[in-house]
């Protein structure tokens, strides 16, 4: 189905712009939230007359898409989560988590722009990638920590570029604990050092 996008959209094109999408896609998102109408003659002539109108929004929406780019590389995210003694999250990191925390700093993100590749669990360093308007990418470092102060002996946070699939660890990941040795654990072992001589 032919569709002419409206307003700029992520990987679909920019405002303007004739491209062709799934049926389903267009009916059930695109023409909803009244970010493309369908392609037809009437609205294909209207667009072309409204064409150089479309060319400066554009350029708006890049100049915006290059500033907000140059302040996403830039800026560092502190999110805070609540987190077990071994330093992994109750839950985890959404991008509707790091949507709020790009309002609160004043950068307007939606949270489908953010790419996170995969669930952020744990506590450390991160590398999210954000898409914006005009193909470009920023890279956004995110520090997860806990809400609560450290306790002693606690693991160190791993560092990991989520975007890319590669993990880097920083720190050695915590030690699993051991289990305690009960008395019928030490009485089965030595059952079995006896049978084997």
């Amino acid at each position: 189905m032919k569709v002419i996008l409206s307003e700029s959209y992520m990987s679909l094109g920019e405002a303007g712009d004739l491209v062709e999408v799934r049926p389903g896609y267009a009916r059930n998102f695109l023409l909803p939230q009244r970010i493309a109408v369908t392609a037809t003659r009437a609205n294909i002539k209207r667009f072309e007359e409204k064409s150089k109108e479309l060319a400066t929004k554009k350029e708006k929406e890049r100049e915006n898409s290059k500033k907000l780019h140059s302040i996403l590389e830039k800026m560092e995210l502190v999110l805070k989560k609540k987190v077990s003694d071994e330093g992994k999250l109750f839950g985890s990191v959404t991008t509707k988590d790091l949507e709020d925390q790009f309002v609160k700093t004043g950068a307007q993100v939606d949270r489908r722009q953010i790419v996170l590749g995969r669930q952020i669990r744990m506590v450390g360093d991160y590398k999210i990638l954000v898409k914006l308007v005009g193909g470009l990418k920023a890279n956004v470092t995110l520090k997860v920590v806990s809400e609560a102060p450290p306790k002693v002996g606690a693991a160190q946070p791993a560092s990991v570029e989520v975007y890319s699939g590669k993990e880097t660890l920083k720190a050695e990941a915590p030690a699993k604990k051991r289990k305690k040795k009960t008395d019928e654990t030490e009485g089965q072992e030595a059952k079995k050092e006896a049978t084997e001589e």
